[in-house]
């Protein structure tokens, strides 16, 4: 919770708000507290802006990352190896009882892999920011 004495609010967050709708909470308290303080102040919620420069895969799953594999893949198959061992698929990580790894890192790992995808995904956001 903030107060912005400049525009006379009192600013909360979206969850601080959820939690001091709720009688008794600490939240709760605390809100009446600063609204005994600043009772011409206004109560409002504010939202954080995400930023725009956060790269966008959309279309990016895991099927559309083995077809891509199967489609580029050297004559060893050893590139959809690694990806199935990361994913938990492979005959080794099924008899290790592995864990796949997160998406994040598949994702993360797939465009080291392949560039020219991370390249064409940025074109195309600057093709549609135009």
């Amino acid at each position: 919770m903030t107060i912005n004495t400049n525009n006379k609010t009192i600013e909360m967050s979206k969850k601080f708000a959820a939690a001091a709708k709720k009688f008794g909470t600490e939240e709760y308290k605390q809100l009446q507290e600063v609204r005994r303080d600043y009772p011409n102040f206004k109560v409002v919620t504010i939202t954080r802006k995400t930023s725009s420069k956060k790269e966008n895969y959309k279309g990016l799953t895991y099927e559309y990352m083995e077809k891509y594999i199967a489609a580029h893949d050297d004559e060893k198959k050893s590139i959809m190896a690694e990806y199935e061992m990361m994913r938990a698929t492979s005959e080794e990580a099924k008899a290790a009882l592995a864990e796949p790894v997160s998406y994040y890192e598949m994702k993360v790992w797939f465009l080291k892999k392949f560039p020219e995808i991370a390249e064409f995904h940025k074109k195309r956001e600057a093709a549609l920011a135009a």
